[in-house]
């Protein structure tokens, strides 16, 4: 047995006991089920994370971020494939820390390990390939209507003002306490699995704000052939995104919560007068759609607001 064998019996093959994974001594898992929905993301140091960031903690966000695309789909999470490329320096801490926080979340949210590829690589390279389980229904549409209402769950913003004090930008002040809390919505997003499946044959599209919601807005604005219409006083802010305004220049952190993505929420919308905040809890009407295209953004005052800035984007 060679080192990459020892380490994948010691590591992850304690994750895998499942039939399906054939105990990873074959080159494939082996899934008889139908009606699975897919995704796939990855973290790369250093444009993801840096050195410094926790194992465990890297470990249960690379699950979350995979499982928020299976919430905005509306599925269930059912298991994954985890493909890992890693230094040799400290191997067996990293990947220990790392395996600790995987199995901590695959209890959390009931995944199965069905197998994956390992190597060497300068740099820490991860992606995971996600299942979830539908019955025969999902999220497949990404249009909006004329007149539909915009939906967000949750709050806005907490993970892009997390990661900027994360990484000491300067110009943010806010209370200590609030600043851990918003380090800690970048760090360990929440998946919004039960609203996604709540969602199902309500909302006309769902999809999660990985890349900012102007960003993720736009998109859907762009394929509807529709203009977004969103106000800034109903966009849901917590009490630490609140502290962080009262404090700063405002216009500079809207932008910040508007365009910087992390979030993990779900963005969504419905036809008119559908009641869906009586069915479901957690979740915020912070516009409509109408005629025209792109975006329009409206202050306290009725004002249209202007960004500089519409998301996140790789290249």
């Amino acid at each position: 047995m060679d080192n990459e064998q020892r380490i994948i019996k010691k590591f992850f093959s304690p994750l895998a006991k499942n039939r399906e994974s054939l105990n990873l001594k074959n080159d494939a898992a082996f899934l008889k089920d139908k009606n699975f929905v897919i995704s796939t993301d990855m973290m790369i140091e250093d444009q993801h994370f840096t050195k410094d960031y926790n194992a465990k903690t890297i470990a249960k966000k690379l699950l979350r971020i995979n499982l928020s695309d299976i919430a905005a789909m509306g599925a269930k999470p059912y298991g994954f494939f985890l493909n890992i490329a890693i230094p040799k320096m400290n191997i067996n801490q990293w990947l220990g820390n790392f395996v600790n926080g995987l199995k901590s979340d695959m209890k959390k949210f009931n995944l199965k390990l069905f197998g994956g590829d390992l190597s060497f690589s300068s740099k820490i390279f991860l992606n995971i390939t996600i299942l979830g389980k539908t019955n025969n229904v999902c999220h497949s549409s990404n249009i909006a209507k004329t007149n539909s209402d915009i939906y967000v769950s949750g709050n806005i913003g907490d993970a892009p003002l997390g990661l900027k004090l994360k990484n000491n930008f300067s110009s943010l002040e806010c209370l200590n306490i609030n600043k851990q809390k918003l380090i800690e919505k970048f760090e360990l997003p929440k998946p919004r699995l039960e609203i996604g499946k709540r969602l199902l044959n309500h909302a006309e599209f769902c999809t999660d704000i990985s890349d900012g919601l102007l960003r993720e807005l736009n998109h859907i604005a762009h394929q509807s052939s529709k203009q977004a219409n969103i106000f800034l006083d109903r966009i849901p802010t917590s009490f630490a995104v609140k502290d962080v305004l009262k404090k700063n220049n405002k216009k500079i952190i809207w932008e910040i919560i508007l365009s910087g993505g992390e979030d993990y929420e779900l963005l969504f919308s419905v036809p008119k007068k559908t009641k869906i905040k009586n069915k479901i809890k957690k979740i915020s009407n912070i516009g409509y759609f109408s005629k025209g295209k792109g975006i329009k953004i409206f202050d306290t005052n009725g004002n249209e607001f202007f960004v500089k800035k519409k998301g996140f984007s790789h290249f």
